[in-house]
């Protein structure tokens, strides 16, 4: 899918992760609730035209930089941390294992 909105929501999440802004602080920088703002960057709406300079404002960023697709950065993903449930003992297993001994 490579509609308008589509390319516009990536854009948006990029340059607000790019900024270092968390979802929440950007709708209420931008006026929104954290799920209208949510909506914006999946895709699902597209902001009224008089929000996109409230936007670019609140990305620090110039109008123009909101639909400049091509200057789209690549962010990989955070690594992911270990998992601190894969090494706990299930509580049966301890209570076996002392019954055991």
């Amino acid at each position: 899918m490579t509609t308008l909105r589509y390319r516009f929501s990536k854009r948006i999440a990029e340059l607000r992760r790019f900024s270092g802004m968390k979802q929440a602080t950007f709708a209420d920088a931008i006026g929104l609730t954290l799920k209208q703002a949510g909506e914006i960057e999946r895709g699902n709406s597209f902001p009224k035209p008089e929000k996109l300079e409230i936007i670019a404002k609140a990305l620090n960023v110039p109008l123009k930089e909101l639909f400049d697709f091509g200057k789209t950065r690549y962010f990989p993903p955070p690594p992911v941390m270990p998992s601190t449930e894969a090494r706990r003992t299930p509580k049966n297993r301890t209570r076996a294992r002392a019954a055991a001994e």
